[in-house]
């Protein structure tokens, strides 16, 4: 699949380079698999509250979580495989889901605060307020990610890596 995107996004920009040299960058990659995540979070959300009331905060917070849960089962893919370069790990999932659970806590209280001030009940007021939530939270994310969740996966690998090189000389 990447060869493909490879290839379209070079006939597209006329570059050779193609997707490596756009997502070379660590932070584009983790921009990119945020992208992705965003947009799964913001669709579930809305689905959900098409059939929930606007006005009920528990109803808000409800749909902000699961959404939010759909959308990290996404980022930890695409973060631990694309963005860092590691292979998912027992100690790197469950780092993922306890720092998540707190990013959780952050988003959601963000959220009915940025909904306090804009006084946001309408769809689109909740979607900018939601909007708004998530810059904070790609912040945290992107710091936290890097100490606590894959960080410490990339160095035991290049650890592993450097160790395999020595012993094949």
């Amino acid at each position: 699949m990447e060869a493909l995107l490879d290839s379209r996004i070079a006939r597209a920009t006329g570059s050779r380079a193609g997707l490596r040299s756009l997502l070379g960058h660590r932070f584009a990659r983790v921009a990119y698999a945020g992208a992705a995540s965003a947009t799964v979070d913001f669709a579930v959300f809305n689905v959900l509250m098409l059939s929930l009331d606007h006005g009920r905060t528990a109803h808000i917070l409800g749909a902000n979580s699961v959404a939010f849960a759909c959308a990290m089962a996404v980022n930890y893919s695409l973060n631990s495989r694309f963005s860092f370069e590691v292979r998912p790990t027992r100690r790197s999932l469950v780092a993922y889901v306890v720092f998540t659970a707190f990013g959780l806590v952050f988003y959601n209280a963000n959220l009915l605060w940025i909904r306090a001030l804009l006084d946001a009940v309408s769809p689109l007021a909740l979607n900018l307020s939601k909007m708004a939530a998530m810059g904070l939270l790609v912040v945290w994310n992107y710091f936290g990610y890097e100490r606590f969740v894959f960080g410490p996966d990339r160095t035991l690998t290049r650890a592993a890596t450097a160790e395999r090189a020595r012993a094949a000389r």
